[in-house]
């Protein structure tokens, strides 16, 4: 027999209330933080229902949404605004650090563009010097070949 809309709610109400009283019980908290709220992906994971029921169930966002004032009221969640800065932080190292790697990135690409292009250059004169020389020799090879006689260079 299948539960119904309004029991598979209840049931993870129950669930989400269990893990608070495990995490009351435990101490831990500080393990359920990330970005200056709890971890939704975590709690959905270990209460065993989707993420959507975090955010789509009225109860538990409620009660969630009470958890945090809670925790931060008595200090362990930091207040908004402080998160928000953290983040916006990370945010932004993060971004210096990606455009720190791509200059490093280009201008490791620069430099080999610009020794394949002395390579060229060199490979270019050398190409001329052999084109040059094989020139000569078909023509003392033309001239063997005709007369038997070599020629002088």
């Amino acid at each position: 027999m299948s539960l119904s809309g309004k029991q598979i709610a209840a049931v993870n109400v129950k669930r989400f209330n269990d893990w608070i009283a495990d995490r009351e019980a435990a101490e831990d908290w500080k393990n359920y933080i990330r970005n200056g709220q709890l971890n939704r992906s975590q709690i959905a994971s270990e209460c065993e229902f989707a993420l959507a029921v975090v955010r789509q169930n009225p109860a538990i966002k409620t009660a969630l949404g009470a958890l945090e004032t809670r925790l931060r009221d008595s200090g362990i969640l930091p207040d908004q605004k402080t998160a928000q800065k953290a983040a916006k932080a990370v945010v932004e190292a993060t971004a210096l650090a990606s455009d720190n790697r791509l200059q490093s990135q280009l201008q490791a690409a620069y430099h080999r563009i610009k020794q394949l292009e002395e390579q060229n250059a060199v490979q270019k004169v050398e190409i001329k010097s052999l084109r040059e020389s094989l020139t000569k020799f078909k023509h003392l090879d033309q001239h063997l070949a005709t007369t038997g006689r070599m020629l002088h260079p």
